[in-house]
């Protein structure tokens, strides 16, 4: 799963086992962002949905640092604060327990009928770390962390209309920027991974990997472009597809310079942050003017 800059390493080391700012902040946009693309609105339903966003994500990434320790204490300055021993794997247990109360506490909460994909929710986090351990099998770790961010954007749609065809383009794009996200964290951990793992760049290889990830953003580009264009009441999409380039642009830079692949997935997940931001943002306020 993800992880966070060698910059910010020096953060608090809780703060670095939950890694709000690297994936968190992106979930909880997909979440949001398909709840209003379904017609929804702010209320308190959206309000309990988003924290059980952020709590289960959480807890996600807490339980895989547990299962990483060994690995991760392998490497130079590792992201994983259990590894270099900033904090207690007994604290990290405690804290993915509160994290799971605070998940269950919001299932109870939210529409019963949104049950079975929470429950695949927790299930896809446990199993990518423990159990099956997913992410040590080629491929299907790419479908997994597609999963991530598409079954949160599929749970906020639902919570307000039954899946349809914006549903689920707005889904599969989703599930192909998880599957690129997966991609650039197996390129930039290449060199610790390959003896210990059998994840899908250890077994294509690095360039091989590289390309995968730009086809897979052309092809999330090319989505969206046609969707604007064809589907009524989403030419907004269009002019934020140019914007794609800065996405494209860190993989390119990774492929040609190897003392990038550190930093090129944050970099990426910054950007994205940024771009879904805005598109949220501008998707608001056309609603709210009445535009669509």
């Amino acid at each position: 799963m993800g992880g966070i800059p060698d910059v910010v390493v020096e953060r608090h080391p809780l703060r670095r086992l939950i890694r709000f700012e690297a994936y968190g902040i992106l979930f909880i946009l997909a979440g949001l962002f398909g709840s209003l693309l379904s017609g929804g609105s702010l209320n308190p339903i959206v309000g309990i949905f988003l924290i059980f966003v952020a709590a289960s994500s959480a807890f996600g990434f807490v339980i895989n640092d547990i299962s990483d320790i060994a690995l991760d204490a392998r490497g130079h300055k590792p992201r994983n604060p259990l590894a270099d021993g900033s904090l207690s794997c007994r604290t990290a247990k405690l804290v993915s327990a509160i994290l799971l109360a605070v998940s269950v506490a919001c299932m109870a909460l939210l529409p019963g009928d949104l049950l079975v994909l929470e429950l695949a929710t927790l299930f896809v986090f446990i199993t990518y770390s423990f159990w099956i351990e997913v992410k040590n099998i080629a491929g299907l770790d790419l479908v997994y962390h597609a999963l991530f961010p598409a079954l949160y954007g599929w749970l906020g749609y639902v919570l307000f209309h039954p899946l349809d065809l914006s549903g689920i383009v707005y889904v599969i794009l989703l599930g192909i920027f998880g599957a690129v996200g997966e991609l650039g964290n197996e390129i930039r951990d290449l060199e610790k991974d390959r003896y210990v793992r059998k994840n899908t760049v250890v077994l294509i290889g690095e360039r091989r990997g590289f390309i995968l990830t730009l086809l897979l953003l052309v092809l999330a580009l090319a989505m969206i472009t046609g969707y604007s264009l064809l589907q009524p009441g989403f030419l907004w999409l269009l002019p934020f597809v140019p914007f794609g380039a800065f996405l494209i642009h860190p993989v390119i830079k990774a492929m040609n310079d190897a003392e990038y692949h550190s930093r090129f997935v944050d970099i990426i997940n910054s950007r994205a942050i940024i771009l879904a931001g805005a598109m949220l943002l501008t998707y608001g306020f056309a609603h709210m003017i009445g535009w669509f």
